[in-house]
């Protein structure tokens, strides 16, 4: 018999926290908006990496298109969700050599990823429940 490892439960939790860190909409951050873009797309991650780790699939990188194409693999996700997310993933490209960007992210922009984000977090923990 195979015992599953549990690690989609740190990796559900960890979203969690960085979520928790993030202010209420409405409410002013000490963070500008290039941290809370940052804890954001950890918290994406995060989430992305419990549905894949409890379904036993793995994304082919981190990026945002690797994590959200990893999750259709899984689940069926919402297009305009999906498109709402990847709009934001031309604000930091540091995966690669030649096109390294970082813009500053809007607060409009911030704020439609973390209701993105929110979407997310509610399918991971709808997805994540030990049977």
């Amino acid at each position: 018999m195979m015992i599953k490892e549990n690690n989609w439960k740190s990796w559900l939790k960890e979203g969690d926290q960085y979520m928790n860190g993030m202010p209420k909409p409405g409410k002013t951050s000490k963070f500008g908006t290039d941290i809370r873009y940052n804890m954001l797309s950890m918290g994406l991650e995060s989430y992305v990496m419990a549905i894949l780790d409890f379904k036993d699939n793995l994304p082919d990188n981190h990026t945002f298109s690797d994590l959200i194409f990893g999750l259709e693999r899984e689940i069926d996700l919402d297009p305009e969700l999906k498109d709402r997310i990847l709009k934001y993933e031309s604000i930091q490209e540091i995966c690669s050599l030649d096109k390294y960007t970082i813009k500053q992210p809007t607060e409009e922009e911030i704020s439609d990823l973390h209701g993105a984000i929110l979407e997310i977090k509610d399918l991971a923990h709808q997805t994540c429940q030990e049977s």
